[in-house]
């Protein structure tokens, strides 16, 4: 049995991360984890091109659209994830984890800090100064939590940070909790493409994923009224929204979707070409041709 042995095949959107690994199942026994945010969701199979019937077929996959239309969070999925890698452990399998959620694995494989919750009032009345008072407004009360001045790269962490410095008198950061990995000692292969092509496969990606139906999937969230925070980061999801509501003509917003999806892989590539979660990293442009040398360097991992 293969104890503490983790693949991660990892990498910007269009990459060609699930082919890697459907190849890998050609080799190795293996079991697929996702390690995408988007994935988990049963409603946008199309728009998150989540895998179709007949690649479930090829290996055993986990945690694929098992999400109804609710939040979502890194503790959910970690959670989760510990179930499935002990019954994966029991079966002697390999656990493959697929998908480009940078925080999701670099919180596997390095770890969460616990920290103390945020209760659900604090939370509303951080969310309520945000959308009332706006940025600069809350930016004035952190200060008075923090030496150095904030800058609100990320919305989200903005309000976490006001909700608990609200509720505790004290930085989120000044509690945060020792790190334990999860995954300790993982092989992460990046898979990647030249930026061009990554592009260009992004652009005929979004134009298949509305041909085959996923106008009827957005229309279908919008029908029911509320939709996830979580889920509302899907790419693709706001500006088809936009479409449905009747607030942008179709080309416009296939146009803005392929635009803010090409944005978001400019951002995962610069980010993964700079990550290093281990000290075991392979980096393969993935093609047709399957690199047989990424075969023998996973092999010497996993019989260490």
């Amino acid at each position: 049995m293969l104890l503490n042995k983790y693949l991660f095949v990892v990498g910007p959107t269009c990459a060609g991360k699930n082919d890697f690994a459907y190849e890998l199942s050609k080799f190795f026994d293996i079991e697929i984890i996702n390690a995408d945010s988007i994935q988990v969701y049963k409603q946008l199979r199309i728009l998150s091109n989540r895998p179709t019937d007949e690649e479930l077929k090829i290996a055993p996959h986990h945690l694929y659209g098992h999400i109804n239309n609710q939040e979502y969070s890194v503790n959910h999925w970690i959670s989760e994830v510990q179930k499935v890698l002990e019954n994966i452990s029991n079966r002697g399998k390999i656990p493959v984890f697929v998908g480009g959620t940078g925080f999701y694995i670099q919180a596997l494989i390095e770890g969460l800090s616990q920290t103390p919750e945020i209760n659900q009032k604090s939370k509303q009345q951080a969310e309520d100064l945000f959308y009332s008072k706006g940025t600069d407004y809350c930016l004035d009360i952190l200060e008075k939590y923090y030496k150095e001045k904030i800058f609100p790269k990320d919305k989200q962490r903005l309000i976490n940070r006001l909700a608990f410095s609200l509720q505790y008198n004290d930085t989120l950061e000044n509690n945060y909790g020792d790190k334990t990995p999860i995954t300790p000692n993982p092989l992460v292969i990046q898979v990647t493409k030249p930026k061009k092509d990554l592009y260009e496969l992004a652009e005929s990606r979004f134009h298949k994923m509305v041909k085959n139906g996923a106008i009827e999937e957005v229309r279908a969230l919008h029908e029911s009224k509320k939709i996830s925070k979580t889920l509302l980061k899907a790419h693709g999801l706001p500006e088809l929204l936009a479409y449905v509501r009747r607030k942008e003509s179709l080309d416009d917003a296939i146009y803005q979707g392929i635009q803010n999806t090409k944005r978001y892989i400019k951002r995962q590539f610069t980010w993964w070409n700079n990550q290093k979660f281990s000290s075991l990293n392979l980096r393969i442009n993935h093609k047709k041709s399957f690199p047989k040398d990424s075969i023998e360097n996973i092999s010497i991992y996993l019989n260490k």
